[in-house]
């Protein structure tokens, strides 16, 4: 395989199993099972490694190597500060002509969620993604889609470390997207805005209770 493809597969395997909080924040990551994990050589891991650093997904302390990048009270705030400035804007802004075909696909998934046919919290993680990323697609602004998913990364750890911690916000999920959905439905984009508003204060919330009752995740 060449070279720049094992790069690659490292790089994108790794990021996945960060994002996915099966290496978990502050983790300590060693080159050598990172290589036997993925059968490659130490070049295309120390590549993603560096990589991973510049995404602040990794973290070198010199001396000692390195570790999954930690999740703090200050990255969460940034996070959702970012999120509600954009998402509710592009509500208001960008979805006025939301298509059909789109509407009815969220309104479809959030009821298979709800009547459990989605039970798997990864697929669950996946919906959750489909559901803002559609909204998002509607946007026609590259920098705020760009800033959207810088923050995307971060997002996908919290979101994990969050539902673990509190089952029930997986379940109050799924009926504040049904309230976002609504306001798209019956064309009141601000009420849609509004609903978006309140979903994400109540992620940032739960995600702030993670960190505050001193979750081993955090």
């Amino acid at each position: 395989m060449p070279k720049q493809s094992l790069k690659q597969l490292a790089y994108n395997s790794i990021k996945e199993k960060i994002l996915n909080c099966e290496y978990m924040p502050n983790s300590f990551l060693n080159e050598d099972l990172l290589c036997e994990e993925f059968g490659v050589s130490r070049t295309p891991i120390r590549d993603a490694l560096s990589r991973l650093e510049q995404e602040y997904l990794i973290t070198i302390v010199p001396k000692k190597g390195f570790f999954v990048a930690p999740l703090s009270a200050n990255e969460i705030n940034m996070v959702f500060e970012g999120r509600l400035l954009i998402e509710p804007y592009v509500l208001l802004n960008y979805c006025k002509d939301f298509p059909a075909d789109k509407l009815d696909r969220l309104y479809a998934t959030l009821e298979e969620t709800q009547k459990g046919i989605v039970s798997k919290r990864k697929d669950i993680y996946d919906l959750d993604n489909e559901f803002h990323e559609t909204i998002m697609s509607q946007c026609i602004n590259r920098y705020l889609v760009q800033t959207y998913y810088n923050i995307h990364n971060q997002n996908c750890r919290l979101r994990i470390i969050s539902g673990r911690a509190n089952d029930k916000r997986l379940l109050d999920t799924v009926e504040e997207h049904f309230q976002i959905l609504e306001g798209l439905r019956n064309k009141n984009y601000e009420n849609a805005a509004q609903a978006m508003t309140v979903h994400l204060t109540n992620s940032r919330a739960s995600a702030f209770q993670a960190f505050l009752e001193g979750n081993s995740y955090l």
